[in-house]
């Protein structure tokens, strides 16, 4: 690790030696993993297709207090050597149904905590909706069987759409498309029954409304999103389903096209379409026999779809299947990714036809993470 890298980490480690000598004070729990990471990706030149290294860096703070609780999520990537906040939030616990949390907490939006189980998340982590994280307040509310979530967002995690360095996938200014997250509020609603003895349905709608505000107008746009969504869990057998329908209204300069805005995450911006629904599926096993010292073997098929409504549009799909297990304090990921017209699997951008590789891709990846 280089000595730049050691003197980004220092706040870090200072905050953690700091805060480990008053923690009969003020609990503090300390996590995190370092991560291994193998890909081979055909659609790249013969002599660049696979290779092994350092993916990530990742440190985790949590703890509770009287009726707070709190968590915070930092990374550093050295594949595309940037690094970022995750999360960092505090919760009130106003009862046993009640509570708020605060700061960039997750966006309460389609199947939680995650629509997929495998290491390269959904289709709909690209566009923005799974595992999205903003600066906001949220309450959450259960009561029997309910749980019902409302939230609002004052913009992206650094208020800055030309940072592509970041964990969530947000609107971006890229230099031509130039928007930005200016507002969001966000209701879920789901409800959770055993309609077969020995398993769980949970029955969810989502609903989103933002504005965008362009960066050359200086005009508010808007944006609507709504999901429907469903996870069934009986025994080994899991089942999760999401149908997500989004429309973006841009208050672009006239002449610029309003049927695609930019997105970034992980140091790259890539244009995706303005308006779309996205269907994803996944169905998981956890295999009967069980090996000394590892964890359930869990495998899984995730197929997820992009269809745009806009008149350049083009379909996006991204199939993973792959399996998952832990021995002692490391876990590891083997996933299969067939990708078509899909960024990250080889295509321009997500539901636009824009040229570039259209045909279908295969991308091995194996995550190899050390987790404390």
């Amino acid at each position: 690790m280089s000595k730049a890298r050691l003197l980004r980490l220092a706040p870090v480690l200072l905050l953690v030696s700091g805060t480990a000598q008053s923690a009969d004070d003020f609990p503090v729990n300390i996590g995190g993993h370092v991560r291994l990471n193998y890909s081979y990706q055909d659609w790249q030149e013969v002599e660049l297709r696979d290779g092994f290294g350092f993916e990530s860096l990742k440190l985790t703070v949590s703890g509770e207090t009287d009726q707070f609780s709190y968590k915070a999520d930092y990374r550093w990537y050295e594949n595309t050597d940037f690094n970022t906040v995750r999360y960092a939030d505090l919760t009130y616990h106003y009862d046993d149904r009640t509570s708020v949390s605060a700061g960039i907490t997750k966006v309460p939006f389609g199947l939680l905590p995650f629509a997929s189980n495998s290491f390269w998340f959904s289709i709909n982590y690209y566009i923005g909706f799974e595992d999205d994280y903003d600066p906001g307040v949220v309450v959450q509310y259960e009561k029997s069987n309910w749980d019902i979530r409302a939230g609002y967002f004052f913009n992206d995690e650094y208020n800055d759409a030309g940072r592509f360095g970041r964990y969530s996938f947000d609107i971006a200014d890229n230099g031509e498309f130039r928007n930005q997250e200016d507002g969001q509020y966000n209701l879920r609603v789901s409800y959770t029954a055993g309609l077969i003895r020995g398993a769980t349905t949970e029955f969810g709608a989502s609903w989103q409304a933002a504005n965008v505000l362009n960066l050359d107008t200086l005009n508010e746009g808007d944006m609507n999103a709504y999901a429907l969504h469903l996870r069934h869990t009986q025994g080994p057998v899991g089942v999760a389903l999401q149908y997500t329908d989004y429309d973006y209204d841009l208050a672009a300069p006239q002449d610029q096209a309003t049927d695609r805005l930019a997105l970034s995450a992980f140091d790259f911006p890539f244009l995706t379409a303005s308006k779309a629904h996205s269907y994803t599926a996944a169905v998981s096993y956890e295999l009967p026999f069980r090996v000394t010292g590892l964890s359930p073997i869990k495998c899984y098929s995730e197929y997820g779809a992009v269809e745009p409504d806009v008149a350049a549009g083009l379909r996006s799909t991204q199939w993973v299947n792959g399996c998952s297990f832990g021995w002692r304090a490391l876990y590891f990921y083997v996933d299969s990714i067939q990708g078509k017209n899909m960024w990250f699997s080889g295509g321009s951008g997500i539901g636009l036809g824009l040229g570039g590789n259209q045909d279908s891709t295969h991308r091995l990846n194996i995550s190899l993470g050390l987790y404390f």
